[in-house]
């Protein structure tokens, strides 16, 4: 895909020791400090876009918004709408109309979905969120970012959970990785990791270059840049 009609893609996770990001119930623990929270903000506040998987929406219900005031009042200094749009990646469309997430009234949300998902299932939120529709049967994340290009977003935070992340991964869409190595081991074979679904082959390994790390407290934030093949 040409990298000119798709956005510039970020994943943001925080990782256990033992490479989980939620526990084997998906519970909505946090185990990342007040720290790493801030930097989610900042990160989220230089993007058009934040995505999430239909499974972090059930699973955490997260208000994807920017916490911090004076960064709302800085991307509205600058032209744009307060919060970044949030994007809901789903394709059932069976996902909660009411939480958290819903609240702010000030965050534009999109919902994508795929072409031969029942229209019926966009009634609960056609007050709330637009419905787009790429690839058939499954979100054709090709399509979805030519569609997101052509709306203007020209840079995408994806926030998981693992088998949306994955997905970018297969497709080969990710540019650049900030990941949070947090001191703690949740373990359970059937945990989340911040990569799940079929994997990737050993040709098909995706490898990155570490461009900033930086020690804070008992945790290490990580950052990364995709690095692209030359043929």
């Amino acid at each position: 895909m040409n990298p000119d009609r798709r956005p510039y893609i970020l994943l943001n996770y925080a990782m256990s020791l033992d490479g989980k990001i939620s526990t084997e119930d998906r519970d909505p623990v946090r185990f990342t400090s007040g720290i790493d929270r801030r930097l989610m903000d900042e990160i989220r506040a230089d993007v058009d876009a934040v995505l999430i998987g239909a499974g972090t929406l059930r699973a955490e219900d997260p208000p994807v918004r920017i916490q911090a005031a004076e960064r709302r009042d800085e991307r509205t200094r600058m032209g744009k709408s307060p919060h970044p749009v949030s994007i809901v990646l789903s394709r059932s469309m069976r996902i909660p109309s009411e939480g958290r997430y819903w609240k702010d009234g000030q965050v534009e949300r999109i919902i994508a979905t795929a072409v031969q998902t029942p229209a019926d299932r966009s009634l609960p939120f056609q007050e709330k969120a637009e419905v787009i529709r790429a690839g058939e049967t499954s979100v054709d994340l090709d399509e979805l970012c030519r569609m997101l290009s052509d709306r203007g977003i020209r840079r995408l935070l994806v926030e998981g959970g693992g088998e949306v992340n994955m997905a970018f991964w297969a497709a080969g869409l990710v540019d650049e990785v900030y990941l949070t190595l947090c001191p703690v081991v949740i373990g359970g074979r059937n945990a989340p990791t911040a990569a799940d679904g079929a994997g990737l082959d050993a040709d098909r390994f995706r490898k990155l270059r570490l461009v900033e790390s930086r020690r804070v407290g008992q945790e290490f934030f990580l950052r990364y840049r995709v690095v692209r093949s030359r043929s």
